[in-house]
C-alpha cells in the first residue's frame, strides 16, 4: 500500500510516523522536513563525519565523538555522540565548533533515522512527484471543501469518539454530494 503525506514544511516527516509507516510494511511519501541548524558555530554537524563501524562522529580536525548515551525528548530519543570535555578545552578549533557556554561537542541522532532516510531515498523520483501531485489533488481539495462547506473548522462537541463522529458524517456528505453530482453527469 502506498502513502502520501503532503503539507507544508513536511510536517508529517518525523521519526515516530516514519517508524509506524515502516512497521505496517507501507510506502510514504512525504516531503522532507528541513531544518536549519540555529547554532552560531561556524562548523555544522554536516561537517563531522559518521563512521558506522565503531558507531562515531568524527570532528573536521579528526578527534571522535563516541556515542555516550541515550536521550529522552518530546520529540524522540536520541542517540547522544559527545566529544571528550578535555579534547575539546584544548583544541584550537574550539571557537569554530562550541557556543562558549559548552564544554564539548554533542551530536544527536534520532534511533529512527535509518529509517527516514530509507524513505527519503526515492524523494524526487517520479513516483514521488506523482503520489504528492495526487495528494494535492484529491485529498487537499477535499479536506479544505469539507473545512470550508461542511463544519470541520471546528468540533461542537467533546471527546475523540464525538470528533471521529464529525469527520465521519463530514465524509459521508462530501461523498453523497459527489456521487450525486456523478449520477446527474451521466
Amino acid at each position: 500500500m502506498i502513502l502520501s503525506l503532503s503539507a507544508c514544511m513536511g510536517v508529517y516527516d518525523t521519526a515516530l510516523i516514519h517508524k509506524e509507516i515502516e512497521k505496517r510494511k507501507l510506502t510514504i511519501y512525504t516531503p522532507k522536513k528541513y531544518t536549519s541548524d540555529c547554532s552560531k558555530t561556524e562548523y555544522k554537524r554536516n561537517d563531522f563525519t559518521y563512521d558506522k563501524d565503531a558507531d562515531e562522529f568524527t570532528c573536521p580536525h579528526g578527534e571522535k565523538l563516541p556515542l555516550r548515551t541515550l536521550r529522552r525528548s518530546e520529540s524522540g530519543v536520541y542517540r547522544e555522540y559527545r566529544a571528550d570535555t578535555k579534547t575539546c578545552k584544548g583544541c584550537p578549533y574550539r571557537d569554530k565548533c562550541l557556543a562558549p557556554s559548552h564544554n564539548s561537542r554533542i551530536i544527536q541522532v534520532n534511533i529512527f533515522q535509518h529509517i527516514m532516510d530509507k524513505h527519503h531515498g526515492n524523494d524526487g523520483s517520479a513516483e514521488y512527484n506523482d503520489a504528492l501531485r495526487k495528494r494535492q489533488l484529491w485529498c487537499e481539495g477535499t479536506f479544505a471543501a469539507q473545512k470550508a462547506r461542511h463544519n470541520l473548522r471546528q468540533m461542537f462537541r467533546r471527546g475523540l469518539r464525538a470528533a471521529a463522529d464529525h469527520c465521519l458524517l463530514s465524509a459521508c456528505a462530501v461523498n453523497l454530494k459527489r456521487l450525486v453530482k456523478e449520477t446527474a453527469g451521466a
